[in-house]
């Protein structure tokens, strides 16, 4: 293959916040694009202006640009095929129309334009994904192209589009197979080679029914803001219908790059499963050098602090999270003294409170002196170990749930962590 002629595209519409789904199809024709060292393009489909939603085109680049896969050409300021908005576009489609028209390929019906499709044999293809694909001639209707308003449908923009901008791959999802006869025959009525075409696998729930927000389904924007990593959000769509070796490989972009082939793309409809986006997003987390994590856990530490402190605190949580919106809540006692533990303020739990507050006061502020004396206190009294520490955590962290209680402590410092003991003991 020519490695100059590749140019593959996502065309979102600016009717909300892109599905997970158009995510991964985007990812797809990103991949293939950098394989062959061809240009990957954005281009927006908003010619069915009562569905836009404003704030849509912000969203739709905000994804790409957080997911690493920015498009190679600005869409408002197009390129050498004009601009890639639609609307931007309509006396181009206009012209195409008059063609189909003047061959007989398309006719007047009301105000519109439709697509004269033939009434018997079939029209067959070969697909990437689903190999050779063929449909009944007389189950295809005579798609509008062009509305009464004036207005291109999305059978014949995108199609006239994707000539002019000398697509080369279309990738998209398995429901638009019904469509592809009308697109065929835009093609070959204007004498045009018709691109080569993948037609990607379906998303489903665990319980194999469509995708949908109970399934944890969101965009990949409400996912950013709970703390998924691009890299963690990427390696799982990655796997959402391509499959390479256990589907467990940790991969970045650039890997994926070299694995990906399209025609390797399965088949089958592929399984949302939440529980391996979790997965992969706290093996990125672990992956990440202390000062990578530090800087993207920012927009979730609710007090401020110094970078210092972040770098002490992130060594002891970060095996413990798989998404950075946790780590408040494990957190938030090295930031804000918790109030004194009420729960349980049987005499023991004083008596186990005072023999800490007592070896504190006077131990060496290292990890082995504090755990040495801590234990020695706890069992020269003959008291259960895991008690004893237990009311120390509930004192210092006010959770049962923290980091490991002395290198917290340490990070804390003796006259805070003596002051929240005595409060508990007041």
């Amino acid at each position: 293959m020519n490695q100059t002629t590749v140019r593959t595209r996502y065309a979102p519409s600016p009717t909300g916040t892109p599905h997970i789904g158009n995510t991964r199809t985007a990812l797809y024709a990103f991949l293939l694009a950098r394989k062959y060292g061809g240009q990957f393009i954005l281009r927006i489909e908003d010619t069915d202006q009562k569905r836009t939603v404003p704030g849509s085109l912000e969203k739709i680049y905000a994804i790409q640009e957080f997911l690493g896969t920015t498009p190679d050409e600005d869409p408002q300021k197009g390129g050498p095929f004009g601009p890639y908005v639609q609307t931007q576009r309509l006396d181009i489609y206009q012209k195409y129309v008059q063609r189909l028209l003047a061959k007989g390929a398309a006719y007047e019906d009301a105000g519109a334009i439709r697509i004269k499709m033939p009434k018997d044999g079939y029209t067959v293809w070969h697909d990437l994904v689903q190999g050779k694909i063929s449909i009944p001639n007389q189950e295809v209707d005579d798609k509008v192209l062009l509305k009464s308003d004036g207005v291109p449908t999305y059978h014949l923009a995108a199609m006239i589009d994707d000539h002019l901008m000398e697509i080369s791959h279309i990738i998209r999802g398995v429901e638009y197979i019904v469509s592809t006869p009308v697109h065929l025959k835009i093609y070959e009525a204007l004498g045009w080679k018709f691109p080569q075409i993948a037609h990607v696998p379906l998303l489903l729930g665990p319980d194999r029914t469509k995708l949908s927000k109970r399934h944890g389904a969101k965009s990949v924007l409400e996912y950013r803001d709970e703390g998924y990593l691009p890299e963690a959000i990427n390696n799982f769509l990655f796997y959402l219908g391509f499959s390479y070796q256990d589907n467990s490989a940790i991969l970045n972009l650039d890997d994926m790059v070299k694995i990906f082939d399209e025609t390797k793309i399965q088949k089958q409809n592929a399984i949302f499963d939440l529980q391996k986006l979790n997965h992969f997003n706290k093996a990125w987390i672990k992956r990440l050098a202390d000062e990578d994590l530090s800087e993207r856990l920012r927009p979730f530490v609710k007090y401020e602090t110094s970078a210092k402190l972040l770098l002490k605190i992130i060594p002891l949580i970060k095996e413990r999270i798989f998404r950075l919106d946790q780590f408040d809540q494990l957190t938030q006692f090295f930031f804000v003294r918790p109030a004194p533990h009420t729960s349980d303020a049987s005499d023991l739990t004083h008596s186990y409170l005072q023999s800490a507050f007592d070896v504190l006061s006077s131990v060496d502020w290292t990890k082995e002196a504090i755990e040495s004396a801590l234990a020695n206190s706890a069992n020269a009294q003959g008291w259960n170990r895991g008690e004893y520490f237990m009311a120390l955590r509930l004192a210092v962290a006010g959770s049962r749930v923290t980091p490991p209680l002395t290198e917290s402590m340490l990070i804390i410092g003796q006259a805070e962590i003596l002051a929240r003991l005595k409060q508990n003991l007041t």
